[in-house]
């Protein structure tokens, strides 16, 4: 039986103690504060946005992790004696560790099938637990990396971007933009196509229109179809109170649906904003 090695990076923000009960390796995404880089997994958001509010020349962006720590991490599941690895990655929208993976895993000389999820955070973590489960069944790695692939045409990803200064310090969107927002209100959706890229989804004129716009995209989706074991996620980075209130939204709409919360890392900070919100499911 093929002895496969689980890889992913932090964009699945599995807890260390997950991590480490499923047998994943987390390879981190960089995380680059003015000149200082941080492992994500080494910087928390309240510290990231503290430095922000600081120091207002200040810039976030993130970076692919480490290649000498990719290259490895393969040669150690080399060493192990694995044949191979399946190794899931946050969407290529919001960081090229797709491309990073595949490139460490070539200059290590270890067998390795890398997915692009379309998606991140728990949805992420999904495609790790249902793989594995599919490798217990036995089957192949191909039907696993198969069934992995098709997967990632039935997630989605939707964000309210939570600040327009933080996109604009980055070079995301222009001062201008980032006036007009403000001063009309803009509640800009973005969301991941089918390529994997982060595209525009729509601009709402306050929360609430963007809650509901949120709501009826979910409608329009699914459509008679059911949630990947009923269950969808509300995120955010540094806005409880925007996440109950979206959280509120869709179990309005769907009452029986498990609509469970958590916390979006500092990549997706870094992109976003601290008060981004966002949902994230898979259809079944």
């Amino acid at each position: 039986m093929t002895k496969i090695a689980w890889v992913t990076d932090s964009m699945a923000y599995f807890s260390k103690e997950e991590a480490e009960t499923l047998g994943v390796n987390v390879v981190p995404i960089q995380v680059l504060l003015g000149e200082t880089a941080f492992n994500e997994n080494t910087l928390t958001v309240e510290r990231m946005f503290r430095s922000l509010e600081a120091d207002k020349k200040l810039v976030a962006k993130t970076s692919q992790p480490i290649f000498g720590e990719f290259v490895g991490t393969y040669e150690r599941l080399k060493e192990e004696g694995y044949d191979c690895a399946i190794a899931v990655h946050c969407t290529n929208g919001l960081s090229s560790t797709v491309h990073s993976s595949a490139s460490a895993a070539e200059a290590a000389g270890f067998r390795s099938y890398i997915v692009d999820s379309h998606t991140a955070f728990e949805n992420q973590q999904e495609f790790i637990r249902q793989g594995m489960a599919l490798e217990q069944q036995g089957k192949s790695v191909e039907e696993i990396v198969e069934a992995l692939q098709a997967l990632a045409k039935r997630t989605h990803f939707y964000m309210i971007v939570g600040n327009m200064e933080t996109m604009r310090r980055g070079g995301r969107v222009s001062s201008g933009d980032l006036f007009l927002a403000n001063l009309l209100n803009i509640k800009p959706i973005i969301t991941v196509d089918e390529a994997g890229t982060i595209v525009p989804f729509k601009k709402a004129r306050s929360l609430k229109k963007a809650y509901a716009e949120m709501v009826k995209q979910i409608e329009d989706v699914m459509n008679g179809k059911t949630f990947f074991k009923n269950r969808l996620y509300v995120a955010t980075t540094l806005a409880p109170e925007m996440a109950e209130d979206l959280r509120a939204a869709v179990k309005a709409k769907f009452p029986n649906l498990s609509v469970e919360k958590g916390t979006f890392g500092p990549a997706i900070g870094a992109h976003a904003g601290a008060e981004t919100v966002g949902l994230f499911w898979i259809e079944d």
